[in-house]
């Protein structure tokens, strides 16, 4: 038998010999750049947007958008707001920068904490690191200097307050009132200040002597002090505070944390326990009270449940346990969810292990939540006490109408609308998948993400839609049943849309596989658009792109993209690298960016090299992960059958977290590819199954039986399900070389995956080498030191065995 060398390499430094090369590799990438982060002022006169390079990521431009000439080049300050009047306000790195473009001033801060605009007001308050707090006009100067500003609470808009130490006090101060006399004065100290969402009052909260925790109600109009009658000072080591009805009410939970325990003899698992994640993480211990501001009374709520949660309503919370355990149920956790009424002291379930996506409207009037099995959505009228089905698949982010009488739904057909009263949905006749911009998302529970949607239907509705079939996208309004279209389809990626209808125009930022970024100034009702900024990037207008349209064996219609190498000849033969993961046929217009990609796998470097990049769509079925991967990758191929220009014996497959799952599965079933490389890939389906997500703090079944994996049943129902699809039982049947790597942080899938499909390849003598990351977890980050030896490693593998290119020493098999 032919002897085969295997290598097992931990990287810490580039081991490659041919610098030179490589060198040239990096500069050229680091001549490309993008753009993102938009913001623009509110008569739509100047916008601003960052710039990336793969080593420089904080270059923002001033753009004048009238003359359409840059106005400000600001470095190290990536954070950028307008006042009303349009003076900017950048931040970042300790430093900030105030531009009063009108008047041609700019004025710059050193060691800053943190800077913020007041919107109505045109003036910033600057807080620096030596806790004085400055106020100043939108040129930059000083209105008032607040020193020793140990906390600040602001709208943003046209409110400010300070909490500053004066001796062994602490005074709240109203910053924009010149008055010398403080709003309020204590000996406490003050832990958290917060301002209410109508400005109306302050949240002070403060620790007493003894180390708890008091809560105190400030007006901000006539400086009247509340104590919350009921609520007491309690040991705690924070207090999370939830509004209700713009200052009505409020939702208070003193939560207090155990951490776990350390340099403990030995960590005792129970069969019982169902918070493992505490182990890891601790525990937290909530006490919540609902107080009526109104009437100064307070309900402390009953120990029944460890988790209670806001719907905006001053008589009813929603309670639930996320602990609980359902059987044969694993997805994330699914919750029952019981609605407790503080007036009657009662409970009322109104939802049936549901998925933890629970929308409820303004004023605590309805609650709807996704049926898991049916994949149905819920409304409960809470004052009715009825629970209805919206009876339609594929209905996502519900929203009520400001009216509470419809709900609006986005989907990948249509933007529905469910008329509360009748029980009828209607189509609003965009016929494509859609999204609704600028809709007011309040988070009501930040740890398990429920939230309150809200419309204002009495206002045009801003929509996006997206025409899935041709990769067509469009901007509309949508308004009193009519739409109005904002722009023409086009089949550029619009990475960011900035709408302001004082200025009847918006700005966008886009791009396409052969375009890189641009910025168009669009006046909608005139018909007008103009390039603001272009992306320099000539070579990338002569990359080609096909669309290919194939079907999986079980004859379910897919796409895969193909791109072509650079300077494409149709007279020669090139290899082709194919890189999957799961969807990838969205991406179509996304521009190919040279990089040193967090994932070793870059498509605009492989293109420049003369490969052929293939990326196919993979769905999941009954078959099971890695045989419906396969079945689909397989299918790409065959499309590609009767292409003269790929060389099928030449073609690697890559993928990296799934990807590299579908990659090590796929290895182990075919013998139409000559290399594979694969990233923080799982190998073992059984392992990691009865494993410990450490990353997600929860056992992994969850992760295959109707997570990621879609695996459907448990590993006790269908072994052999699992057994298919597990690409360590199949190791032995590998027919080319594997190259695998893998950060040896990775909490995600933990190295040991890698380092086990590495023994099993080389127990059976099969060509492998892997790479150990040791500073690095599930990626390699962009453009750190790692990622750059894996994507010069990965190219050279490439050219190993898909070019005949066997100069690299380190590649011994």
């Amino acid at each position: 038998m032919k002897k085969i060398f295997i290598i097992l390499l931990f990287f810490i430094y580039p081991l490659c010999s041919s610098q030179e090369k490589d060198d040239t590799l990096q500069l050229w990438i680091s001549k490309f750049h993008t753009i993102n982060n938009l913001t623009s002022s509110p008569n739509g006169q100047l916008a601003t947007f960052r710039k990336m390079y793969p080593n420089n990521i904080d270059t923002v431009l001033a753009i004048d958008l009238q003359k359409i000439k840059t106005v400000d080049t600001i470095l190290q300050m990536s954070g950028q707001v307008f006042t009303k009047n349009s003076s900017l306000l950048s931040s970042g790195n300790g430093k900030a920068q105030i531009n009063n473009f009108h008047q041609g001033i700019k004025k710059k801060y050193e060691n800053i904490r943190i800077a913020e605009a007041l919107f109505s007001l045109n003036q910033f308050l600057i807080l620096d690191k030596q806790g004085t707090l400055e106020l100043t006009d939108d040129s930059g100067n000083p209105i008032r200097k607040i020193p020793d500003t140990q906390l600040f609470a602001t709208d943003k808009s046209k409110a400010l307050y300070a909490c500053q130490k004066v001796g062994k006090q602490h005074h709240i101060i109203d910053v924009l009132d010149n008055q010398s006399q403080p709003l309020y004065t204590t000996d406490r100290t003050v832990k958290q200040i917060l301002l209410n969402a109508m400005g109306s009052q302050l949240i002070l909260i403060e620790s007493e002597s003894n180390a708890t925790l008091k809560i105190i109600f400030l007006d901000t109009l006539t400086g009247k002090i509340t104590y919350p009658k009921g609520i007491p000072a309690e040991s705690a080591d924070h207090i999370d505070i939830s509004e209700i009805m713009q200052g009505k009410g409020y939702l208070i939970n003193f939560v207090t944390y155990s951490p776990p325990e350390k340099n403990r003899l030995v960590d005792i698992w129970y069969g019982s326990d169902n918070n493992l994640a505490a182990k890891q993480a601790g525990k937290a211990t909530n006490n919540y009270y609902l107080w009526n501001s109104s009437i100064n009374q307070s309900v402390k709520l009953p120990d029944d449940y460890p988790i209670y949660s806001s719907i905006d309503s001053d008589r009813y919370v929603l309670a639930f346990n996320p602990l609980e355990e359902f059987q044969n149920i694993t997805l994330h956790p699914y919750l029952n969810i019981f609605l407790y009424d503080t007036k009657n002291q009662s409970f009322q379930k109104i939802f049936h292990q549901i998925k933890k996506d629970i929308v409820h409207s303004n004023q605590g009037k309805y609650i709807i939540g996704l049926d898991p099995k049916e994949q149905k959505w819920l409304l409960y009228n809470v004052q009715l006490n009825s629970l209805s089905t919206i009876d339609k698949h594929g209905l996502r982010n519900p929203s009520f109408s400001n009216d509470l009488s419809t709900v609006y739904f986005e989907s990948d057909s249509e933007l529905w609308k469910y008329e509360i009263e009748s029980g009828r949905l209607f189509p609003q006749g965009f016929n494509k998948a859609t999204e609704i911009i600028g809709l007011e998302r309040k988070i009501s529970n930040p740890q398990f993400g429920f939230k309150m949607n809200m419309l204002n239907t009495d206002s045009a509705l801003l929509i996006k839609s997206v025409d899935k079939a041709k990769n067509l996208t469009d901007f509309s309004f949508l308004y009193k049943r009519k739409i109005i279209r904002l722009t023409s389809p086009t089949q550029n990626r619009i990475k960011e849309f900035k709408y302001y209808k004082n200025a009847k125009q918006f700005i966008t930022i886009e791009e396409n596989h052969n375009m890189a970024p641009r910025v168009y100034l669009t006046n909608w009702q005139k018909g007008n658009r103009e390039e603001i900024y272009r992306v320099q990037d000539p070579p990338a207008t002569l990359l080609k792109q096909e669309i290919i349209s194939f079907r999986n064996s079980i004859g379910i219609p897919l796409k895969g993209i193909l791109y072509y190498p650079k300077n494409f000849d149709a007279s020669k033969r090139y290899p082709m690298v194919t890189y999957i993961y799961q969807i990838k046929s969205s991406a179509a217009n996304v521009y190919s960016l040279p990089n040193n990609e967090a994932t070793g796998v870059n498509r605009r470097t492989l293109l420049e090299n003369g490969y052929f990049v293939y990326e196919p769509d993979i769905i999941f079925d009954s078959r099971g992960t890695g045989i419906s991967a396969l079945d689909c990758v397989h299918s790409a191929l065959d499309a590609l059958k009767n292409n003269p220009s790929i060389n099928l014996s030449k073609v690697g497959l890559t993928g990296h977290s799934m990807g590299g799952y579908e990659t090590n599965f796929i290895a182990t079933q075919t013998n139409r590819f000559a290399a594979f490389i694969s990233g923080a890939a799982l190998s073992d389906m059984v392992s990691t199954y009865f494993s410990y997500d450490y990353a997600e703090q929860k056992p992994n079944h969850n992760r295959f039986e109707t997570g990621q994996f879609e695996m459907q049943v448990p590993f006790s129902e269908d072994k052999d399900l699992y057994l298919k699809n597990s690409p360590i039982h199949h190791v032995e049947n590998v027919k080319a070389p594997v190259l695998l790597w893998n950060g040896m942080h990775d909490d995600v899938v933990v190295p040991t995956q890698a380092m086990e499909f590495f023994i099993g390849l080389k127990r059976n003598n099969l060509p492998v080498i892997a790479l150990f990351y040791p500073n690095r977890g599930h990626d390699l980050g962009l453009n750190t030191r790692e990622s750059k030896e894996m994507n010069k490693k990965a190219l050279q593998w490439w050219n190993h065995f898909l070019k005949e290119k066997k100069n690299k020493t380190w590649i011994k098999l």
